[in-house]
């Protein structure tokens, strides 16, 4: 047997063919012809979503085979029926799955030691969930009974609340227990958010750095972006408003010099102050088109941007990939995004040649270039 996988593996590399080194067989016994959409997200070295259609036969049954480099939290769903779940695909990992698809804790899980140990550890949260569909079942016979809606949310928030607890507790302890188990990068985000982090730095050396990485490190970026805001808003307060002048702030530039904004106030030149981050996938899309306006007006127009909740070896790294011209600077502690007003990203300050706010924007939006047409044309 050895033999023939070694001669499979051989062929697959001479025909230049990637080793599809995770596979998913599954039968769901309520569904038949039917599609299974695959989504998940991979982050390096950009964000990419990937989509995959499935077959599902008419007996249930499906195979899903590919090629991954990190583990993946990824979206199932049904065509017919839009139930989604999630499931983790891990690199060098086989599994196989069956029961109805409309309730993954029903599943019955099988395949590599990893799987095996992920559906024993699945067992111990199984009574929360079952608490959470009688919790579920509760509100909606209320609803039909004709109970106030307010009362019915009230109840369930708080049944929601009390289950979250006690089951956040139980994941939170394993990951305590469990350090070196790649099982516990699985719970991270089944536990009460002011533990993740702690529980990312418990996390030993070869799990943090293993098949999860990928994983660990979006969930490390995006909680520890969290948990600045969340310092920043103790410390800082909105001075931007729209028809003042805009605020100073003096922040490191790519270059490791200090850069302050009120210092090309005096150039004459309209300036959008760009807040936006590596991580952020619409800001990356955003920057071809936000070249070409700058290129177009650069006469008169500067643009600084400023990354935000990032990492300077990543905001560096992006900043020469994508070849964005404009002056860089790198916030890091979410202080001037407090001052400013962002509320998403991107986030684009338009200030006039006297440093007067004129608009902000959320996001990529069309208005926002037609605002520029209109004011350098």
């Amino acid at each position: 047997m050895k033999t023939i996988i070694t001669v499979i593996l051989l062929s697959a590399m001479a025909l230049g063919l990637p080793a599809q080194n995770f596979t998913i067989k599954g039968h769901f016994t309520d569904v038949a012809n039917d599609t299974l959409l695959i989504k998940y997200v991979k982050h390096e070295p950009e964000k990419e979503v990937v989509n995959e259609s499935v077959p599902i036969d008419e007996n249930g049954f499906f195979i899903y085979r590919c090629d991954i480099q990190w583990a993946y939290n990824a979206e199932l769903a049904i065509r017919s029926s839009g139930g989604k779940t999630f499931f983790f695909f891990v690199p060098d990992e086989r599994v196989e799955i069956e029961g109805p698809s409309a309730s993954d804790s029903d599943w019955d899980i099988d395949g590599t030691a990893f799987y095996q140990r992920m559906d024993s550890v699945s067992q111990l949260l199984l009574p929360f969930y079952r608490e959470f569909d009688a919790a579920r079942a509760k509100y909606e016979k209320g609803l039909a009974d004709g109970r106030d809606t307010a009362t019915l949310d009230s109840e369930r928030k708080a049944a929601n609340l009390d289950i979250n607890k006690r089951m956040w507790k139980v994941s939170s302890q394993y990951i305590k227990s469990h350090p070196g188990d790649e099982i516990s990068a699985t719970l991270l985000l089944k536990q009460n958010y002011t533990d993740i982090l702690p529980a990312i730095r418990m996390l030993s050396p070869e799990v943090r750095n293993g098949r999860f990485k990928d994983y660990i490190d979006n969930i490390d970026s995006m909680f520890s972006r969290l948990e600045k805001e969340i310092e920043a808003e103790k410390t800082a307060t909105l001075e931007l408003k729209e028809g003042k002048s805009v605020p100073d702030f003096t922040l490191k530039d790519i270059n490791g010099n200090d850069f302050s904004l009120h210092s090309i106030l005096d150039k004459g030149k309209y300036i959008v102050v760009d807040f936006w981050g590596s991580w952020c996938a619409w800001c990356i899309k955003g920057f071809p088109q936000m070249a070409e306006y700058y290129n177009k007006y650069k006469d008169r127009l500067e643009i600084v941007g400023v990354a935000c909740h990032d990492k300077e070896d990543k905001w560096k790294a992006a900043v020469n990939r994508n070849n964005i011209p404009w002056l860089h600077v790198f916030s890091p502690d979410g202080t001037t995004e407090v001052r400013f007003g962002v509320t998403a990203y991107p986030y684009k300050v338009v200030v006039s040649p006297k440093g007067k706010v004129i608009k902000c924007f959320k996001g990529e939006t069309a208005e926002f270039y037609e605002m520029l047409d209109e004011l350098l044309k």
